[in-house]
């Protein structure tokens, strides 16, 4: 399985020009918890954004005037602090907590309004439930705005289900399976609040006809919460090795050979390799003290180090064994056993990094939608499970690295 991580992320600065523009002037305007006194909050200049510690936080720059039986005071400017800690639910709404911090200026203890004398800072931390009412509000809408996760990752989702042409020559194709879509926490820091999310998928390269895609398209799954994300992208490129080739390789050191043991020889005129099972079959017809064909088997073995393809613990089949025991006992011990070993390798190489090469065309820069990118780079390759057919071993290279959907 893959993850494909799809980044998104809006600044501070950004959301406060936003919410200067959708936040009333006027804030508040009626009574206060002191009897008789009401107060006209509104606000005097843009609203200043900064994401850090996981949290926004809002400075509001406001003027406020008291009034009381007729009598009024000017317009008192002050700044009020509020933190915003914002959470997405499994319905892809974000919502913010507003939390009212305090005062960011000194104001006097005492004010009078005509006959009264009255302590504005308590009257001004009073009217804080109703800001946070407000600014709730809004707020909540312009990250949800900001952010449109749902139609975002929609439109990735979609796009995701649709085979991509990788490469015309080849006739190669990336197919992505997606499964289900995870979420990290929320996070604000260094004055940019960003979303991790990522697409679990299975990927592959296909060569040949263009595959078919689920039809219909998949639906957008429930988004699932979680703790961490795995960012590796792991993509399948299957590959076909013709025994044939194999065969062509080992030729020129078996074909027409000739084998000694106890006085007697024999000289190779042809040999075939296929599949049974999880075994090579080594067909071989010889001629000289022996006319006549017989089998060995071997298993299939690969060498990361150098990445060779070999045939290891070779020995003749049962039924050959048995009748070689009977009438020529001599050529189970020649060297014609350990000569097929050593030569039927293949260096793998070129296929390796074929494969490496059509994996990162996969997911370099590849255009899913008007709006929607894949975009990443394959870090390493490793040859996966490979499969024993009657004329050639399927191979799976599983390429590694990290990807991304990029939303323009």
């Amino acid at each position: 399985m893959s993850s494909i991580s799809v980044p998104i992320e809006a600044s501070a600065e950004e959301i406060g020009r936003t919410l200067s523009r959708v936040v009333p002037v006027r804030l508040y305007q009626g009574s206060t918890k002191s009897v008789g006194i009401t107060a006209d909050l509104r606000r005097n200049g843009p609203i200043d954004v900064a994401a850090h510690d996981n949290a926004l936080f809002l400075t509001l720059p406001v003027t406020v005037s008291l009034s009381y039986a007729g009598f009024e005071t000017p317009a008192l400017p002050v700044k009020l602090r509020f933190r915003a800690a914002a959470s997405i639910g499994s319905d892809w709404r974000v919502s913010a907590d507003i939390r009212y911090q305090g005062l960011s200026d000194l104001f006097a203890e005492q004010i009078g309004i005509g006959p009264l004398s009255i302590k504005p800072r308590a009257v001004i931390e009073g009217l804080t439930q109703p800001l946070q009412q407000v600014l709730s509000s809004q707020v909540n809408k312009q990250l949800n705005d900001s952010f449109s996760l749902k139609a975002k990752l929609a439109k990735a989702w979609e796009a995701a289900q649709k085979p991509i042409l990788v490469d015309q020559k080849l006739n190669a194709w990336l197919r992505l399976s997606p499964r289900e879509v995870n979420l990290f926490p929320l996070r604000a820091q260094n004055n940019r609040v960003s979303l991790a999310v990522g697409i679990v998928t299975y990927a592959e390269v296909i060569l040949g006809q263009q595959p078919q895609h689920a039809a219909p398209l998949l639906p957008l799954p429930p988004l699932k919460l979680v703790n961490s994300l795995d960012r590796t992208f792991r993509i399948a490129v299957n590959a076909d090795l013709y025994y044939k080739d194999l065969c062509t390789a080992a030729a020129p050191f078996l074909l027409n050979k000739e084998f000694n043991s106890e006085g007697k020889k024999v000289v190779v005129k042809s040999f075939e390799l296929y599949g049974n099972g999880d075994k090579f079959v080594i067909k071989v017809v010889t001629e000289g003290s022996l006319d006549g064909t017989f089998y060995l088997t071997g298993k299939p073995r690969f060498d990361s180090r150098k990445n060779v393809l070999s045939v290891e613990e070779v020995d003749f089949d049962l039924q050959t064994k048995s009748l070689l025991l009977q009438s020529a006992d001599w050529l189970l011990h020649s060297t014609i056993r350990d000569r097929i070993q050593e030569r039927l390798n293949l260096d793998l190489s070129k296929q390796l990094e074929e494969s490496r090469e059509l994996a990162g065309k996969a997911i370099a820069q590849r255009k899913l939608l008007d709006e929607v990118s894949l975009k990443g780079e394959i870090k390493s390759l490793k040859l996966g499970e490979f499969l024993l057919g009657p004329d050639r071993i399927s191979l799976q290279a599983v390429a590694e690295g990290e990807s991304a959907l990029v939303l323009h």
